[in-house]
């Protein structure tokens, strides 16, 4: 659930009715929400990471601020639920909009496997009852939707598939709204995409150096045995 960027829901349309509103390398669909004048967003495309990776940086919010624009805040504020989900809590400063924030209920709903194979499935909704509203900012009420990743090829890319509706409310017409979700939707891309890889980097180093330290013990004299630390008696 990266910034205000945000698999139908309860709640949303049934499955068609899309309107195809952008082809190319990320193709956009919309469609309306019955009883609000928002439209709900379809994106689908390619990135250049692992599926791993990607579930990492979309399930790790307290990381959302270091590769997520306008994003002030973004994290945990519950234990797991017995249902498996949790809640996480965001702020946003938006040029012009101003501060929105939400609480929503995430759950995991398919995981990589241990090996990093797999698919990976994620879905939000909101709730906006969960904590008190803050003084000056707008807390958002409609904020559902989810991530379908799998693998592409040797894994080493994946094919995205990103649903959501949201609602910043206050004053911020309809026709602002969608097409700000509109345009933001590669951007969000682009973002995870970016930091999926830096996910990858570091994970890959990090196996470097598990495995060089692993080949030192193995190569290290059979028998020998550290020197006891000297004494600090007079």
């Amino acid at each position: 659930m990266p910034a205000l960027l945000l698999v139908s829901f309860p709640g949303l349309a049934a499955d068609g009715d899309w309107e195809t509103i952008l082809e190319g390398p990320i193709t956009i669909k919309n469609r309306s929400v019955p009883g609000t004048s928002v439209k709900e967003i379809w994106a689908e495309g390619d990135m250049s990471a692992p599926v791993a990776d990607l579930q990492d940086t979309l399930m790790h919010p307290e990381r959302f601020r270091s590769f997520m624009p306008y994003l002030k805040d973004s994290r945990e504020i519950s234990k797991k639920q017995d249902d498996g989900s949790v809640y996480v809590y965001t702020l946003i400063d938006l040029p012009v909009v101003g501060k929105r924030d939400y609480v929503v209920k995430v759950w995991l709903h398919e995981s990589v496997k241990p090996d990093g194979t797999g698919t990976f499935r994620n879905e939000w909704k909101a709730e906006p009852d969960y904590l008190p509203a803050r003084s000056n900012i707008t807390r958002v009420r409609l904020n559902t939707g989810g991530w379908t990743i799998t693998p592409k090829g040797d894994g080493s890319t994946s094919h995205a598939v990103y649903k959501f509706a949201i609602d910043p409310g206050g004053w911020v017409p309809s026709f602002a709204v969608n097409m700000g979700n509109e345009k933001g939707v590669g951007e969000t891309f682009k973002a995870v995409e970016k930091e999926a890889l830096k996910r990858k980097e570091e994970r890959l180093a990090k196996a470097a150096k598990d495995a060089k330290d692993a080949a030192k013990v193995v190569e290290a004299p059979q028998g020998t045995t550290a020197a006891p630390p000297a004494s600090s008696s007079p």
